[in-house]
């Protein structure tokens, strides 16, 4: 509601406050790894939450005790998350990739852009216009990267869930395995 706040926890959990009586409301059930951070969706009624093992979590609104949808794929954590259009976000990981992912159906759009030496994306934000997102990391570096082409894109001719461009860069830690 428009009372709440939902925050995200190193614990695995995300947690409502309702800010009319200053008290927790309600909590999600732990998860496996760290819930590190959450974008609205599908015009307000999801929350997509990023995890430390790369699963991004779906919630309906209001309705945190349990995840709705998941949604594995991402090769390390997902640090940092904002909504680009009501089913497009845009992922900060740890290895350094900024990646855009389609939510319904679930597939990688192809990766926006990486910064140096593989350091971990620690936050990004999206301008007033939405056309430009901001990206910072250990390299000390803000980079921008124009995304308008997300909104403009025919999502009904992208390709099957889960295959990447080629042109995309692969992470490297994924290799290692």
């Amino acid at each position: 509601t428009e009372n709440s706040l939902l925050a995200a926890s190193g614990e695995g959990t995300i947690q409502s406050f309702d800010l009319r009586t200053k008290k927790p409301d309600i909590q999600s059930e732990m998860y496996e790894s760290e819930l590190n951070c959450l974008a609205s969706v599908r015009t307000g009624t999801k929350i997509a939450v990023g995890s430390g093992a790369g699963t991004i979590y779906l919630f309906n609104k209001d309705q945190y005790g349990l995840h709705s949808d998941q949604w594995p794929g991402h090769p390390d954590s997902i640090n940092t998350m904002i909504s680009i259009t009501d089913n497009v976000v845009i992922t900060g990981c740890e290895d350094g990739h900024i990646r855009a992912a389609h939510l319904y159906p679930h597939r990688f759009l192809g990766v926006v852009g990486h910064h140096d030496q593989e350091l971990p994306v620690e936050r990004m934000d999206v301008s007033s216009s939405g056309e430009v997102v901001a990206s910072i990391s250990h390299d000390n570096r803000v980079k921008f990267w124009n995304v308008s082409y997300l909104e403009e894109m025919d999502y009904n001719k992208t390709k099957k869930p889960g295959v990447l461009p080629k042109n995309a860069v692969k992470s490297k830690s994924k290799r290692q395995k």
